[in-house]
Order: C-alpha cells, then structure tokens, then sequence
C-alpha cells in the first residue's frame, strides 16, 4: 500500500505546510453527485457517545470543514462537508440533505480546508502509510518526500462524577506526537534535537541547518521546514 501525497488540480490554491498547493473545490468526481454518497455507503452517527462532554472534543475541529475525500480505489471527491474524529477514528459527512453520516468505506486521505485561517490540512490514514509497521489512526501530513514528517493528533476521554450529583462529565484530552517516515520505518520522534539522528546519512547538513536558521521544535513549521530541507538536498 502506498502513501497518497498527491496535489489536486488547481483553480482554486491555497498554500499548505509542506509548501504545496492543493483545491478543495475540483476533483475527478462531484461531491454532490449520487455516486459519491453510494460509493461512501454512509451509517447513523450515533450522538449518544459524545453527550455530557464539559471540556474538549473528539473531533479535529468541532466546525465543518469543506474538503477532498481520497478513497481505497484512488477516487477522489471534492467540496465535501467534513468532520474529523480523532477519538474513534472515524469520518463524518454531510449528504445532500444536510444529514450527519459515517463514512463506512475505507478512506486513504482527507484534505482539509479552514476558511476561517486560510489554512489546508492533509491527513493520512495510517492503514496506508507505506511502513514495515502496522499502523493505526489518523496523521497529519507536514512534510513528504524521501523523508516524511508526520503529526498523530490523539484524543483520550476521562469521566468524572462531581460531588454531590448523580450526572457523569466527559473530558476530552488532546496530545500529540511526531513521527518521520523514513526508509520505509515510522520512527517516533520524541525530541526535535533527535532530528539529525533520525535523518542520518545528511546527519552534519541537518544538524548545521538547524543551528544556522535558529529551528527550535516549538512548531510544527519548524519540523517541516528540516524534512523539506533534507528532501531538497542531493
């Protein structure tokens, strides 16, 4: 299985972090059309799960966001109403009739759109991720190329019954963790100073690069730029 890191037709561009640009408008299929809600074969969405929750959120974003779909056969559907579930792993849809579903069909990759930041976000299923691991979840795409740089967002729910009261409150916590795909590894990164480490035949590039452009690991901006770096030298 393959790691889908392919760009979508342009009219529409806007820049994301691995310095790409990608339309959430066109693809080789309407969203709205009737094949896309018959391939997808959406299933209830069961709200029960998420009541009672007093802090956080399952989802990616608790708003809709428009966005491509890239399923198992390589299909591709654009401008699809979209919701993210980091806790369950699942994908969420609107019909035509603004109905909430769960995506029930295997999908390879999602392109997220954030009109409020002008801001796109690619996510990986991990079942495609071309690695020696088995891999489950969502990852975020920050960098690809000979070395890819990945961020798996995690989402845990705790229950807590207050003093007093015979109501259950659910939180949602939200960690995360980096990975780099290299050499067919999915190598978890747990410090950015393991960088030069984990990149090691540019080991004296990388660790030079770092020191000379001031790269501290604080953002994720910081990750893709080094992966980005390493893909670009020879």
């Amino acid at each position: 299985m393959k790691l889908f890191f392919g760009i979508l037709l342009c009219s529409f561009t806007i820049s994301v972090v691995a310095q790409k640009t990608v339309d959430v408008t066109k693809g080789n299929n309407s969203a709205m059309s009737p094949s896309f809600f018959t391939v997808v074969n959406g299933e209830p969405v069961v709200f029960a799960k998420f009541t009672k929750i007093v802090d956080g959120t399952p989802y990616f974003n608790d708003q809709w966001m428009k966005g491509n779909v890239v399923i198992t056969t390589g299909s591709e559907f654009a401008g699809v109403y979209l919701k993210l579930d980091l806790y369950n792993n699942e994908v969420h849809y609107r019909d035509p009739k603004g109905n909430e579903l769960i995506a029930a069909t295997p999908i390879q990759k999602l392109i997220l759109f954030d009109s409020s930041s002008q801001t796109v976000f690619t996510f990986i299923n991990g079942a495609y991720i071309n690695t020696n691991d088995h891999v489950k979840g969502w990852y975020q795409l920050l960098a690809d190329g000979k070395a890819s740089m990945l961020k798996q967002i995690r989402k845990r729910m705790s229950e807590d019954k207050p003093y007093g009261s015979a109501t259950i409150e659910r939180s949602v916590r939200t960690s995360f963790q980096y990975y780099a795909l290299y050499g067919g590894d999915l190598i978890q990164v747990k410090r950015f100073t393991e960088l030069p480490d984990v990149l090691r035949d540019k080991k004296e590039e990388i660790s030079t690069y770092i020191e000379e452009n001031n790269v501290a690991g604080k953002t994720d901006d910081d990750y893709s730029k080094v992966f980005n770096y390493y893909n670009g030298l020879k």
